[in-house]
């Protein structure tokens, strides 16, 4: 009799809107892959592939990228972007397959692009600032754009404000950094610590991501009227994307499983399918970002150089021409005089 009363205590039941399935119970590895069963291992022998393809093309782009005829920093500044792909793609992997480690890739993939951002900052003021010394900046831009009564002044990119804005975009690694630390540690003390108080530091992550946004803006949308075949709008974009699908996306996967959207078949909780479908997302996107990036970075911003001639030197061009022809005059009217005579 006791046994028969015990079995619906040590058994809970799952309703609808999956209120009784605790998200903070991760299972172990092999429990984990077991329930999915042969889906789980095609699925991850799969982006093990996609991993693999996004490596290669990080690594082939990189390899154009050192024959290039640039300086070392723009070189180490592609080399650090381009790798972000791979890194974010192996993370997710990593995910995939050890569900346990969701928060420490996730921490991961944030260093890894906030660093990327950085660098993405470096070569666009690098590159938009060879022709043009002090050009005019465009602050009516994103997230920013949308308050047209905001009082925008008329800056340029001197030495101050260069600094003002590598500020603004150099926080962004260092406060995520910071943040991520903390998760951690919330996380090793107690998973429910975590889930219950890091809403709290959203606003904080909200404000460093939107500023990094703003700084980035700033430089790319500006100086590419300055430098438009360098397509530095395009490379910022590039790497505004992983952000967006790392954060944007990531948020709003993990809010499905309180609509019911996602089962609970112990051992795998809704919380763990949103994660896969997370995990599964971020492989497939950071292929077609590797391969976009590797077909961006692959091309010479230096090559346009030998194509193009500045003024003063068609100036010098056609003033030699100029003189070249008047001093054949004289010579041709003596020769003509010579012949009548």
């Amino acid at each position: 009799m006791d046994e028969y009363l015990s079995v619906p205590e040590d058994s809970p039941t799952y309703d609808f809107w999956n209120l009784s399935c605790d998200q903070n119970i991760i299972s172990p590895s092999s429990e984990y892959l077991e329930r999915l069963g042969a889906f789980g291992t095609v699925f991850i022998s799969i982006g093990s592939i996609l991993t693999m393809a996004t490596i290669s093309l990080a690594s082939h782009a990189s390899y154009r990228v050192f024959l290039q005829a640039e300086t070392w920093t723009y070189k180490k500044n592609c080399f650090v972007i381009l790798w972000l792909y791979p890194i974010a793609s192996f993370c997710s992997l990593l995910a995939l397959s050890l569900p346990r480690t969701q928060l420490l890739t996730e921490a991961v993939t944030q260093m890894a692009l906030t660093i990327s951002f950085y660098r993405v900052y470096l070569l666009v003021t690098e590159v938009g600032l060879r022709k043009v010394s002090d050009p005019a900046m465009v602050l009516k831009v994103g997230p920013c754009c949308c308050w047209p009564c905001l009082p925008f002044p008329s800056l340029q990119f001197n030495d101050a404000n260069l600094s003002w804005l590598r500020i603004i975009v150099l926080q962004f690694p260092i406060v995520q950094g910071m943040i991520y630390i903390i998760f951690l540690i919330m996380h090793l003390e107690d998973p429910v610590v975590y889930t219950s108080y890091n809403v709290f530091f959203q606003p904080f992550c909200f404000a460093s991501i939107l500023m990094a946004l703003y700084g980035i803006n700033i430089a790319a949308i500006s100086l590419k009227q300055v430098n438009p075949e360098g397509k530095l709008q395009l490379k910022a974009l590039l790497t505004q994307l992983v952000l967006f699908f790392s954060k944007l996306q990531a948020t709003v996967i993990k809010f499905l499983p309180a609509t019911g959207l996602f089962p609970c078949n112990p051992p795998i909780t809704p919380q763990m399918y949103a994660n896969f479908t997370y995990n599964a997302l971020m492989l497939i996107e950071m292929l077609l970002l590797g391969y976009v990036a590797a077909f961006v970075y692959r091309e010479d911003v230096s090559a346009t150089k030998s194509t193009t001639v500045d003024e003063p030197t068609l100036q010098t061009i056609t003033t030699i021409n100029l003189g070249s022809q008047i001093n054949k005059r004289p010579i041709n009217v003596n020769q003509n005089c010579n012949q009548r005579a």
